[in-house]
């Protein structure tokens, strides 16, 4: 998870993480039902029925053309809310997309959450031609350090 302003370095070399991977990587997306699935074995959430939360995770997706792309065409966002209690964190999926939005006061929890979803959910095509999430991946999949 990206939490500081991207720099020309860190760019030059998340483009060098690409050119060096991006190769032997093969689609291996999965669905949204099992990010979803995934995220409440791993963490134990509660439901959180909060309509203003899946507006925020809906617009999400709805404002980011490449997230908005992978929606079938016709089709809308299908958003499950959670709360984890005992870190402040709340948590969005979209079972369509697969797109997950996390929130909370402690952002080394919700930043190890997230890269542990993104490494889960993989990448599709689309992302295998994007240097930043090549590079992130590969910085999650073989624990690297990319600076």
């Amino acid at each position: 998870m990206l939490t500081t302003q991207a720099t020309p370095e860190m760019i030059e070399e998340w483009k060098r993480v690409f050119d060096k991977y991006h190769d032997s990587l093969k689609p291996n997306r999965k669905s949204g039902k099992e990010v979803n699935d995934y995220f409440r074995r791993k963490y134990f959430p509660e439901k959180f029925d909060s309509t203003s939360f899946c507006d925020v995770v809906k617009l999400n997706i709805m404002e980011n053309e490449p997230i908005r792309e992978k929606l079938p065409k016709g089709e809308d966002p299908q958003i499950v809310t959670y709360k984890m209690k005992e870190d402040s964190i709340v948590a969005g999926i979209d079972l369509v997309t697969g797109f997950f939005h996390i929130e909370g006061e402690n952002i080394d929890k919700v930043a190890e959450i997230y890269d542990n979803l993104f490494l889960y959910r993989g990448l599709d095509e689309t992302d295998l031609k994007n240097c930043f999430l090549v590079a992130e991946y590969v910085r999650l999949s073989k624990g690297i350090t990319i600076e």
